[in-house]
């Protein structure tokens, strides 16, 4: 029996890395926060700039997708500059407090490799409400 998801399953901060090709180097650290309202995931994340090829040291993006039963997918479209989406793939755990899968960009999959991100919180209800604001506001 799949796990039911809806907003009060999985909203709130995720934490997390992923790796380029394979787990054997550090992995970039990324934090996510999702809102996830009958299966439809919306949220943002932020990282450390390893890649861009701008001055910000940190990466934010937004997430769109959706939440099936134990499968999460979603679209990463970064914010400051110009670049293909990044789509992930992954499966929550049992207990739904983490994910792990993989991440593509590209045609046929130029770059990919591994993620894995876990619950850190939930949001209060104020908190919640400023970040739904902050959502509709996009």
């Amino acid at each position: 029996m799949g796990m039911r998801c809806d907003s009060t399953d999985l909203d709130g901060v995720w934490v997390g890395r992923y790796w380029l090709k394979d787990r054997n180097r550090e992995g970039v650290p990324f934090s996510v926060w999702f809102s996830i309202k009958d299966g439809r995931l919306q949220g943002s994340t932020l990282e450390p700039n390893r890649f861009a090829l701008i001055h910000d040291e940190q990466l934010d993006a937004t997430i769109r997708g959706h939440v099936t039963g134990k499968d999460i997918e979603f679209i990463k479209s970064y914010r400051a500059f110009e670049h293909e989406p990044v789509y992930f793939e992954g499966e929550l755990s049992k207990d739904g407090k983490s994910a792990a899968g993989r991440w593509y960009f590209g045609w046929p999959n130029e770059w990919s490799g591994p993620f894995e991100i876990s619950r850190q919180s939930v949001p209060s209800m104020s908190t919640a409400g400023r970040i739904q604001k902050a959502q509709t506001d996009l």
